[in-house]
């Protein structure tokens, strides 16, 4: 039988102080630790012949494990009351509660002596995973049974275990009320914020503005002024006008008086896409945003890459202030047509293949009244509609961006309707910001109760005397001489 390593004054000496009659052990003395086979591919099946076979996390849903595979030929099967630890791959260190079944080589199964409480142990090793995480070696990172068996955790005594997870149950019960409480209100935002898009673009925010005013052109006139510019900037170009399809036999709804429907197209410059130049963070040369750097509707330059550009390229892939940038293709259909919009810190940098360059045509738009407005909850349908792929990446191109149909009124209107959303949605910012804190503070407090709990400093002294006053309470040195004897009886410990 292999000799449990006792720890050293000096390991004890770097570890935190731990209550009194607690101490510090290695999970190589409080249980036995199950190393994972695999079968054959052709040994594992979906039609539940056999046992199940559990390879992985992504088997673990949460609250139990999914039973999707199952084998007839099982090599190495655990019992029920295991930890099942990943122990290779991307998701090393992922840990939940198994179950008896069949496991793969990637799962290592630890399971605690009968004199230690299962929960307990479930938490303090997911309280240090990071400890052991840093531990995986290799270009595909992997943990090894000796980096588990010598894993350390504090121990107390089986009714002090209880006590601590029946608290750290009542704590996180709590928290997770107030995590609730609040993507409940991240989400309820959500739906304020399309709300206020909606009305701004039926024109309900600013409808006692315009019965304030008195001369506003009308939008027909401004279409076909904005018509004239887009035929003027072609010939300057030497470029052919494109055709954009009319909406003569599109239904849509009524807008106030001197809105009109019209598609994006006629309100914009050719969409442009981006370069599709190599670019790394290594290189000395021009910055090149990508989709990382389209954030809430701003640019983000905090993660950039760069590449080496031509003047013929500078010039082609320019940015100027009031650009828009949106992302034409991407694995989720909800990012797809997601728009930023470009200032002047912006103009600097360039932009990659998998964003277009939408340029209003004149100074009759405003920039922020579309980037609002393709943000919108109706102008959304019309995106995810046309750029939904089976494929699995999804799509939409330049022509299918022009087709899009919005909602069009004079640009003084124009600058009222942002200045009543971004009056609105300020307060909304404020509010995510607020939350966001307080997630980042819900989760300090979960890691500051395990961090007490561990130390045996979550109790207080009501609940400690209650624990140790009872008649059958030892202390963890009397403990864990009990499970050293249980272990020798039972011999080997590692499968």
């Amino acid at each position: 039988m292999k000799t449990i390593k006792s720890l050293t004054e000096a390991e004890i000496a770097g570890l935190p102080q731990l209550s009194e009659r607690w101490v510090w052990v290695r999970l190589d003395s409080i249980g036995e630790l199950f190393c994972g086979q695999s079968p054959s591919i052709a040994e594992v099946n979906q039609e539940k012949r056999g046992v199940p076979y559990v390879t992985g996390p992504e088997q673990w849903d949460g609250s139990k494990i999914k039973e999707t595979k199952w084998t007839e030929f099982p090599k190495r099967l655990v019992p029920e009351g295991c930890i099942f630890i990943t122990v290779k791959g991307a998701g090393v260190g992922k840990i939940f509660p198994g179950v008896s079944c069949a496991i793969g080589r990637d799962i290592y199964a630890f399971l605690p002596s009968s004199k230690v409480d299962f929960k307990y142990t479930l938490h303090a090793i997911k309280h240090q995973i990071d400890v052991l995480i840093m531990k995986a070696q290799g270009d595909i990172p992997g943990l090894s049974k000796n980096h588990i068996l010598d894993h350390v955790i504090g121990l107390c005594s089986i009714e002090e275990q209880r006590a601590i997870v029946s608290k750290i149950e009542q704590l996180f019960s709590e928290l997770d009320n107030g995590i609730s409480n609040l993507k409940l209100a991240q989400e309820q935002l959500k739906v304020y914020r399309q709300a206020v898009l909606k009305k701004a673009f039926e024109g309900e925010l600013t409808k006692k503005w315009r019965e304030q005013q008195t001369d506003l052109p009308d939008a027909r006139e401004l279409r076909e002024h904005i018509g004239k510019e887009r035929e003027e900037a072609a010939k300057k170009s030497g470029k052919k006008l494109k055709s954009i399809n009319s909406l003569t036999e599109v239904k849509l709804s009524n807008l106030p008086k001197g809105w009109k429907w019209t598609r994006l197209g006629n309100l914009v410059e050719e969409p442009k896409y981006g370069t599709s130049k190599k670019c790394d963070y290594n290189i000395n040369g021009i910055g090149v945003l990508r989709i990382p750097n389209i954030s809430d509707g701003l640019i983000n330059d905090s993660d950039l890459k760069f590449a080496q550009f031509d003047s013929t390229e500078i010039e082609n892939y320019h940015l100027k202030a009031g650009d828009i940038l949106t992302i034409r293709s991407n694995g989720s259909v909800d990012l797809v047509g997601k728009c930023a919009l470009v200032s002047t810190k912006d103009e600097k940098h360039l932009y990659a293949g998998y964003l277009i360059r939408l340029r209003p045509i004149s100074p009759l738009i405003n920039s922020k009244y579309l980037l609002n407005c393709l943000s919108s909850i109706d102008l959304r349908y019309q995106i995810e509609s046309k750029a939904k792929s089976t494929s699995g990446v999804n799509n939409i191109n330049s022509g299918e961006l022009q087709s899009l149909i919005i909602p069009f009124c004079s640009l003084p209107e124009q600058q009222a309707i942002v200045q009543e959303i971004e009056t609105r949605l300020s307060v909304c910012d404020k509010i995510e910001q607020d939350i966001e804190t307080n997630l980042e503070k819900a989760e300090a407090l979960r890691q500051s109760i395990l961090k007490k709990a561990f130390e045996g400093k979550l109790l207080n002294e009501r609940e400690l005397a209650e624990v140790r006053g009872a008649e059958d309470w030892e202390p963890a040195e009397v403990l864990l001489e009990r499970i050293k004897a249980e272990k020798a009886q039972n011999g080997k410990k590692i499968h």
